[in-house]
């Protein structure tokens, strides 16, 4: 109620004053009525079943009245699932104090009204006006009002994570009240004002991460003295950090990651005493990390990753950090044996260095680590043997992938219940897997152990593991002699990924993979196996069998699988037709049919695939001609025909499927003219169309193809000028050789146009002219 209308209602006695507090109250009944007349979509029915016109307003799930006046103070409708735009008429509900519309789908603009909440006048004892703004989590776009700076008493302004652009509005840096500001996740752009702490002195939380902002960060930053938390990263701020930053006593957690500083980091901030949490990951530094960082007692979290930091850690940088929880160096160039004194940090939980030069051993003292749950230490030079005393933590994550570690995978490794991942691939380990390697390990959902020296069997056990999601046992350095084991079957359900390519397995596909109903990937190529029926995995997207042994016609049963995108049976003995239910497969992306003995013509849908990426039938006994639906395979990028038996003409439409970059006829019996339309393939880098019967002359509009790297028509019967232009300048005699009657450079070692030469004289001069070189 304001000034005026309270004036108004004293002088008309006691009975008007309640009429008066009765018309305020339906003035927010409409308001919220209005509120609801923009939801599009209340997945919940909440307003549907809880916002009865027959209720009082104050009993409606999501709203809080005061006691006295029984006027909406409080609107909290977060995570209700709503979707549509935000109401004007919220700036009508003149008592309201905090507004929380976050976690919804809410579109459109934040309606100018809101600002109307600034007007307000309190009354006796209260205080009415808006201090809470909550639109985090929707789909708020255009740009953030410049009345919100006139909400005088807004103490928290949460715009995270929708879709506002252009500039933060300045004003609402001269808010005297406000304490958090929480802008992460948009797109907003330009610098902030220079000012930015002169009238903000309660500020504690100021969020800004990923967004667009640029420039330097004001160096006035430090005026802002309650400053807790101070995240700015996923920026484009440049400059130096500046070093007021570190004048910042209370701040507890800093984020400047991934921004364009140049420098290092400012040695002021050593006097962030109280400082637990530290980020500068993804900021272009270099050098040494600054010294100081380890002797920062209460820091629990350092993250430097994704820099280009070098040199060795100091010898004692664990003893100084009696609280470090969380350690990220990874993606550096950090050198040394930084895990000797790691011991002494008896609180991380995270150990992350991956991808540096690290040398030395795993130390056994790791062991000691008790609170240690993720270890990541892939992708450095450590050597020697995985401790067995990582057997004794609760590590959840372990990651040594592509080291020089030897020996035998210590069995403890497979003892902790808590591991859900363990990849241990691309090392030297070797040696048999333990029988019972998945009695203990009930949560593992993720197991690498790829390119390694392991023999024997796939221990029969491993299905016990009932969580696992992803198996990889690939690459021919593990000889994992033997067959599949029946019971791979009983994963049922939880197996998604199967790899164990090039491990010498032989056999049959045991029947019992049919149980695998939500196999996605099945990866047995480069080994001696033969299939048997894969049409219950109704799942599966990718199939690898190349390189095997199968023989007879390709299995009908592989026509069910309707989600198939990845075919690859190349480098085989099968034999018969492609089958013609391959064209049905919508989601296919890649088929690999080369290297079989594969006959008759291609199926005519085949050509319908409009979404196919790559297509590769070469070196097989096919027959037939291309037709003109060749052009409906608009995304096509690689196409590979060769060394087959197709003839007739390319028809001209293939200009239509515009995505070619590979494309191989060769060794075919095509003949009639090149079609010009080739040349309408602008991203082809590859085109062989050499051993068939091509005749006429070769398009001058494949000069326009910028992209070409490879070309070669040798083996027809073409004559006439070798185009000289575009990056035929590049290309050699042999992809010219043995044709009818062509003539150009006398590089490429055929005579010079505009001559009449009998055929035969041509011929001689392939061998007269290099003589006259010399």
């Amino acid at each position: 109620m304001d000034h005026v209308s309270k004036i108004y209602l004293a002088k008309l006695g006691p009975c008007n004053v309640h009429r008066g507090i009765r018309l305020n109250r339906t003035i927010d009944q409409d308001s919220l009525v209005a509120f609801k007349t923009t939801i599009t979509s209340d997945p919940y029915q909440i307003l549907t079943k809880n916002w009865s016109t027959n209720a009082s307003i104050c009993t409606w799930i999501g709203v809080t009245c005061n006691i006295n006046h029984q006027r909406i103070t409080s609107l909290n409708f977060s995570g209700f699932g709503f979707e549509g735009t935000v109401s004007p008429n919220l700036g009508n509900l003149t008592f309201l104090s905090s507004l929380d519309l976050s976690s919804n789908n809410f579109t459109g603009l934040i309606p100018s009204e809101l600002s109307n909440l600034r007007r307000l006048k309190p009354s006796v004892g209260e205080n009415s006006k808006l201090r809470i703004l909550n639109l985090g989590y929707n789909l708020l776009a255009g740009n953030i009002p410049q009345e919100i700076g006139n909400l005088s008493a807004l103490e928290t302004l949460d715009l995270k994570y929708n879709q506002f652009t252009g500039s933060i509005p300045f004003g609402i840096f001269n808010l005297s009240g406000i304490e958090k500001v929480d802008l992460t996740g948009n797109s907003l752009s330009g610098g902030l004002p220079m000012d930015i702490c002169n009238n903000t002195p309660k500020l504690t939380g100021l969020y800004l991460s990923a967004n667009l902002l640029d420039g330097r960060i004001p160096f006035d930053i430090y005026k802002c003295r309650e400053l807790v938390d101070l995240s700015l990263s996923f920026n484009h701020f440049n400059g130096s950090i500046p070093r007021s930053i570190g004048w910042l006593t209370k701040l507890q957690r800093l984020f400047l990651g991934v921004n364009s500083f140049q420098g290092g980091v400012p040695s002021d901030i050593r006097n962030l005493t109280r400082l637990q949490l530290l980020s500068i990951r993804g900021a272009s530094l270099t050098g040494p990390i600054p010294s100081f960082i380890f002797n920062m007692s209460s820091l629990a979290i350092v993250d430097f990753a994704n820099n280009s930091l070098s040199g060795s850690l100091p010898v004692g940088m664990y003893s100084n950090l009696p609280n470090l929880q969380q350690l990220f160096l990874q993606s550096n160039q950090l050198t040394g044996q930084v895990l000797d004194k790691i011991w002494s940090c008896k609180m991380l939980s995270v150990i992350s260095l991956s991808n540096n030069k690290l040398s030395g051993r795993i130390p056994n003292h790791v062991g000691n680590l008790t609170a240690l749950n993720y270890l990541y230490l892939d992708n450095n030079n450590f050597t020697g043997e995985l401790p067995a005393e990582l057997g004794s933590l609760n590590l959840i994550e372990i990651n040594v992938r592509n080291n020089s570690l030897s020996g035998a995978i210590p069995f403890s490794m497979f003892n902790i219940s808590t591991i859900t991942m363990m990849e241990l691939s691309a090392n030297h380990f070797s040696g048999q897997l333990p029988s019972t390697m998945a009695l203990s390990i009930p949560n593992l959902q993720k197991l690498y152990l790829g390119e390694n020296k392991l023999s024997g069997p796939i221990p029969s056990y491993i299905t016990n593991a009932s969580s696992l999601t992803i198996l990889l046992i690939e690459v021919s350095q593990n000889q994992l002699d033997g067959f599949l084991p029946r019971e791979i079957g009983n994963f049922s359900a939880t197996l998604e990924i199967f790899r164990a390519f090039g491990c010498g397995i032989r056999g049959s596909i045991p029947g019992e993979i049919g149980n695998l109903t939500n196999l996605r990937d099945f990866y047995l190529d480069n080994n001696v196996i033969h299939p048997s029926t894969l049409g219950k995995l109704k799942q599966l997207i990718r199939i690898y069998l190349e390189h095997n042994n199968l023989e007879g016609y390709i299995p009908s049963d592989l026509c069910q699988l309707n989600l198939l995108g990845d075919l690859y049976l190349s480098h085989n003995n099968l034999h018969g037709q492609i089958p013609a239910c391959f064209g049905d497969f919508k989601s296919l992306r890649g088929l690999y049919l080369d290297s079989n003995k594969l006959e008759s013509n291609v199926p005519s849908n085949l050509w319908y695939l409009d979404d196919l990426l790559r297509l590769n039938l070469s070196t097989n006994i096919l027959s037939g001609s291309l037709p003109s639906e060749i052009g409906n395979l608009k995304a096509l990028g690689d196409l590979d025909l060769s060394w087959n038996q197709f003839s007739g003409d390319i028809p001209s439409s293939i200009s239509k499927a515009e995505s070619l970059t590979f494309l191989s006829l060769a060794h075919n019996k095509f003949g009639g003219s090149i079609p010009q339309s080739l040349g309408n393939l602008s991203g082809l880098d590859f085109l062989d169309l050499s051993f068939n019967n091509f005749s006429g002359f070769i398009p001058k509009s494949l000069e326009g193809l910028a992209y070409l790297n490879y070309f070669n028509v040798s083996y027809n019967r073409l004559e006439g000028e070798i185009p000289t232009g575009g990056n035929f300048g590049n290309f050699t005699a042999q992809s010219f050789v043995n044709n009818y009657r062509l003539c150009g450079e006398t590089r490429l070692q055929v005579p010079r146009c505009g001559g009449t030469r009998s055929k035969n004289v041509v011929s001689l001069l392939k061998f007269i002219v290099p003589l006259l070189l010399y």
